[in-house]
């Protein structure tokens, strides 16, 4: 960063893009969502998965057009547990 810095006046237009990129805080949070929901997906069950149907898997439920039913039913549990919780204040 600080090359591009005090390099601005030579390449102005590719210092400015430097910065707005490379001044991003690198972050692993969304690679790590993707291996823990593939351990989601390839169980002790479903160990027998080829790996087109996992990755067809994986984008779909990325993409929210595939639900989980055990994250679905946890979810409703949830909801139901947060409205008791609501009636009896």
């Amino acid at each position: 960063m600080e090359y591009w810095k005090s390099n601005a006046y030579r390449f102005p237009c590719l210092a400015l893009i430097t910065r707005k990129y490379l001044g991003i805080p690198a972050s692993s949070a969304t690679s790590e969502r993707f291996f823990s929901q593939g351990a989601l997906v390839i169980t002790k069950l479903r160990n027998r998965l080829n790996k087109s149907t996992f990755e067809k898997i994986s984008c779909l439920k990325n993409w929210g057009l595939f639900k989980d039913e055990l994250e679905e039913v946890k979810k409703e549990d949830k909801l139901s547990k947060k409205e008791v919780s609501e009636e009896d204040n």
